[in-house]
């Protein structure tokens, strides 16, 4: 068995208290799960690019009541399962009771409390996520050598394979997490148990799916979860709008390389560089992304912002072009410029084309430039309102946006242009030659 140095840990210190006070009131405290999973990940030197461990969790032989009567703050967050938050000044630190799975349908357990750290591990999913430390005495319990898998670079489950599977298929998309996260090789009966267990990925609710995903989005490298997504067969539950991309081996391995490049703190231009090549015209990239994300419930917000990425990726904007047509384009695509910049430096990275790069930070340079100048973009940075053309004797009606979508195109075109009594002007001599009303007949009209 490998060795933990529980030396090296460090806790923050309201983590610290929290387990003084449990062990202080007679109870056991165990530090358990990611944190101890991620911190013997660093002693070992491996992904050096993850973020520091985080210390949040703390499992007990106290029951939700003990927890509740030793903490002056604390919230009941989920009691029913065990789990009570302790508040420590800004923090909080969810400290569970030890458990045992009693039954499950695959995606809902019901558990029972145990009375010792070894039935809690038990339940657990992999061997790196079931190992424990208690602070108070510095002992590492790692019954299921967890921390020598880790060291081996392995993903293996805790006992059997598939009964852990059963007991939660969330555990599939955790497992490619992980393996692809850590790099870690997937054991034999745990990727056969994983592949098996696939189809029950289906009967699992659209927002811990979602949630799983945006936890891969936020990894260094998602494409190694995403393979694995596709590769075991998980993509035709959820994400059937990807099945057409990954059968083509070279659009998928050039979405996958965009989704590394792309910032690892910007979840929807990662989302958007997955669906980009999922059409060739802006309507299918954004009905393809307004599916995938109503079905995983993400917000409204999100929806729509993902959508519009997709929808407006092409056509793009150019360095060569001119101040003008950077100008159109800050209009037509309002405040998503700099995430569409993004997406397309995350295609170009992908690609290994510093050419497109250089050419593509030129062009970033010129509109930040033009965006930079407050030029007026939409009818509300005009120097003329709807007010105003009445004034001239406007009849109200749809003629009157028209006029003012053609002043604002002008302004567009020339900025200088953006005066009142400029526009003003303008308004009077296109009302006076009729060329608003020419153009807002219908085609078919009679002369």
């Amino acid at each position: 068995m490998s060795a933990i140095d529980p030396g090296r840990f460090s806790p923050p210190p309201g983590f610290t208290r929290t387990a003084e006070k449990l062990e202080a009131a007679g109870f056991e405290a165990w530090a358990v799960g990611g944190a101890i999973r991620d911190a013997y990940v660093s002693q070992i030197g491996g992904t050096p690019d993850l973020p520091e461990p985080g210390w949040e969790d703390l499992t007990t032989d106290a029951r939700p009541n003990d927890v509740m009567r030793i903490f002056r703050r604390t919230v009941p967050v989920g009691v029913s399962h065990g789990t009570v938050k302790v508040l420590d000044g800004d923090d909080g630190y969810e400290v569970t009771t030890f458990r045992r799975d009693v039954e499950t349908d695959g995606r809902h357990a019901r558990v029972a409390f145990a009375d010792s750290i070894g039935e809690d591990l038990s339940r657990r999913d992999f061997t790196a996520n079931a190992i424990a430390w208690r602070p108070a005495s510095g002992e590492v319990r790692d019954e299921w050598d967890g921390a020598e898998d880790i060291e081996d670079g392995i993903l293996r489950a805790v006992g059997e394979p598939e009964a852990r599977f059963r007991e939660d298929y969330l555990r599939v998309l955790r497992g490619f997490r992980f393996a692809g996260r850590f790099e870690w090789a997937v054991e034999a009966r745990t990727d056969e148990a994983m592949r098996e267990a696939v189809d029950g990925l289906s009967g699992l609710s659209a927002e811990r799916v979602r949630e799983e995903l945006l936890k891969v989005m936020a990894d260094p490298k998602p494409s190694a979860a995403l393979e694995l997504y596709a590769d075991c067969g998980a993509l035709g539950h959820w994400y059937p709008e990807l099945l057409g991309l990954a059968a083509d081996g070279d659009a998928w391995r050039s979405a996958l390389g965009a989704v590394d490049a792309a910032p690892a703190q910007a979840a929807n231009v990662r989302v958007a560089s997955l669906l980009v090549c999922t059409s060739e015209t802006p309507e299918g990239r954004a009905e393809a992304a307004e599916s995938l994300l109503a079905r995983l419930k993400f917000s409204n917000a999100d929806r729509r912002r993902v959508a519009r990425l997709a929808r407006l990726y092409l056509p793009f904007v150019g360095a060569l072009d001119s101040a003008a047509e950077h100008r159109r384009w800050l209009a037509a695509v309002g405040d998503a410029w700099e995430d569409l910049f993004e997406l397309h430096f995350a295609v170009a990275r992908a690609a290994g084309e510093p050419r497109a790069e250089r050419y593509l930070e030129a062009t970033r340079e010129r509109v930040r430039e033009e965006r930079e100048g407050n030029p007026a973009l939409d009818l509300a940075g005009l120097a003329v309102k709807g007010d105003d053309l009445l004034a001239l004797g406007m009849s109200p009606g749809p003629i009157v946006r028209l006029l003012l979508e053609e002043l604002l195109e002008q302004v567009i075109e020339d900025p200088g242009r953006n005066e009142r009594e400029t526009l003003l002007e303008e308004a009077r001599r296109l009302i006076e030659i009729g060329a608003l009303a020419e153009a807002s007949r219908p085609p078919d009209a009679d002369d």
